[in-house]
């Protein structure tokens, strides 16, 4: 069985306008390294978070198992 962890990033701005990006990372290690070096603070269990000065950044992770 082989997982994965892809990443979903929303970027929401002031004027409600939504630009998302995916991520797909192999190792764990791989995510949280990604995750610190951006910025992100852990919100939830899924999800991180990062704040800028016009923009909010949300990046919802899912771990995906394949067989």
């Amino acid at each position: 069985m082989t997982k994965f962890y892809m990443m979903v990033i929303t970027k929401k701005t002031d004027d409600q306008e939504y630009e998302e990006a995916e991520n797909v990372f192999v190792k764990k290690s791989q995510l949280k390294k990604y995750l610190k070096s951006e910025g992100y603070c852990k919100e939830t269990k899924y999800q991180y978070i990062k704040i800028q000065k016009e923009s909010m950044y949300v990046a919802t992770v899912e771990k995906i198992k394949v067989q």
